[in-house]
């Protein structure tokens, strides 16, 4: 493997000089650091995005700096300031390191095909040479300080409970372990969680809690119907994800995607080897099962029509990615999706309380629904590149890069707009105008989307903030109708 960058164009992210100045900073104090920084000719790394590049070299050199003038130049300080960057690193994907623990060959693989080629803004950054449970080896060809490299993997190492050692051979690392007696088991339920994705429930448990709150307010409640409603959408939610990651799988276009975060590019348990498809097939079918369960029970207690609602929202979650239909790929998955876990289920869950249909909860359900096709469209944004390679036509792979900050300015707008006309015509509660309050977050999200559109982790807060209206708008929907049922009640009793 040869680097294709010269060491005087290679990069490190922001991310690690700003590492750098958070821990050394104070020992180093005012003068000391600006010493430093007049040395090495140190980058405005302060006002930067933390994933945006720097140059390596004078990387390179304040480390060495550091290490001569607060320690003894025998590289000790080296190896501390690699065990913060790994620790870092740890700290903001626990769960999967949670996932990995006794597993170091998979977090080398998942080092050298995701992690190390990131902080590098390089894919040749390292290689794979052959990776078994006892031995692992690679190739780091970068111009990264060597006690820097063989300290990244030590560290990785270790955060999954190994005692590594590192022996260079030529232009190769050979890596061996011990594992640590005291290392925990891998945590299944951290895997779970992972394959389920089970943190983006909010988008079918919002939906519920609006249509009970509504039915509520018109004094309508089967507690027992209303859990039996949430737990139903909850799983085929869960089923959907699953499966999706299965297909997406199939047709690979998760394996094409090279940038994946934490809301993009899928679970990614398949492609780290932490779950075989079939494995995930399985999961899937006993997701789907179990809500399949929760809707009989449903339908036992409040009759058979709720059963068009659950088909519904199985098939617009199923029929996603898997073929013959794979909406997503037709690019009309995310308004699919949209109006299932907007009207589909909202109404659904008013149904369930009161028997009959509501113009005031299909008003409230579009704002919710086009909330959540935001969602998927602003974490469709990242993987563009890698959809287009392996065929996925996704909405945002059909569309022009420069109109994609106003498609999503679309969908979050006419939420709004939406929600603004539902009160000036009466078939809102005036209290729904609570979910105005939101709107300086989506528009932080939009401008974050027009500033960073080619930069996949540069638009992970976005993805987060889109999330965020989505769960705040909602919430606040369903308090501004328990709030209004409250005060309709005590003016009643009065």
């Amino acid at each position: 493997m040869t680097n294709s960058k010269p060491v005087e164009e290679q990069t490190v992210k922001a991310l690690s000089w700003q590492l750098l100045y958070g821990n050394y900073r104070p020992k180093l104090g005012k003068q000391g650091w600006e010493a430093l920084e007049t040395t090495v000719g140190a980058p405005e790394f302060r006002g930067m995005d933390p994933d945006e590049d720097c140059p390596m070299e004078p990387f390179n050199q304040a480390v060495l700096w550091i290490d001569e003038t607060l320690g003894r130049g025998d590289g000790t300080l080296i190896e501390e300031i690699t065990i913060a960057s790994v620790e870092r690193w740890a700290s903001m994907f626990r769960n999967l390191v949670k996932q990995l623990q006794g597993r170091p060959q998979k977090m080398m693989e998942i080092f050298c095909t995701e992690v190390h080629p990131y902080f590098l803004n390089d894919p040749s950054a390292s290689l794979i040479v052959a990776s078994d449970e006892n031995c692992f080896v690679l190739k780091m060809d970068n111009g990264l300080l060597e006690s820097f490299k063989t300290g990244l993997v030590e560290g990785f190492c270790e955060i999954v409970g190994a005692e590594a050692k590192v022996i260079r051979r030529g232009d190769e690392y050979h890596v061996t372990w011990s594992i640590q007696e005291d290392t925990p088991a891998p945590s299944r339920w951290a895997l779970f969680v992972n394959a389920t994705r089970l943190p983006f429930l909010t988008a079918s448990v919002i939906p519920v809690l609006v249509g009970t709150a509504i039915a509520w307010r018109e004094g309508k409640l089967d507690l027992p119907a209303f859990l039996l409603a949430l737990a139903g959408a909850a799983l085929f939610h869960l089923g959907a994800n699953v499966i999706n990651d299965y297909f997406d799988h199939r047709s690979g276009a998760d394996e094409a995607n090279l940038t994946p975060t934490p809301f993009s590019g899928g679970s990614r348990v398949i492609q780290r080897g932490l779950f075989k498809p079939k494995q995930t097939l399985r999961l899937a079918a006993i997701v789907y099962a179990l809500g399949a369960l929760t809707g009989i029970g449903l339908i036992m207690r409040v009759g058979w029509p709720v059963a068009l609602f659950g088909l519904a929202g199985f098939l617009a979650g199923y029929l996603y990615t898997a073929p013959p239909f794979r909406l997503v790929h037709r690019g009309v998955g995310e308004l699919a999706v949209g109006a299932a876990f907007g009207p589909v289920i909202l109404l659904g869950a008013y149904w369930v309380q009161t028997q009959r249909f509501s113009l005031e909860a299909l008003v409230a359900s579009l704002p919710i629904g086009l909330l959540v096709a935001a969602i998927l469209y602003i974490n469709e944004v990242p993987d563009r590149p890698w959809d287009q390679r392996a065929g996925k036509g996704t909405v945002v792979v059909r569309l022009p890069g420069n109109l994609l900050p106003l498609g999503y300015l679309l969908l979050v707008g006419v939420s709004y707009a939406l929600i603004l006309i539902g009160v000036i015509l009466g078939w809102l509660a005036p209290a729904a105008l609570l979910v105005i309050l939101t709107l300086p977050i989506a528009w932080s999200a939009y401008r974050m989307l027009r500033r960073h559109q080619g930069h996949p982790y540069r638009l992970i807060p976005a993805n987060a903030m889109t999330i965020l209206i989505h769960l705040l708008a909602g919430m606040l929907l369903f308090w501004a109708y328990i709030g209004t049922g409250l005060v309709e009640r005590v003016i009643g009793a009065g």
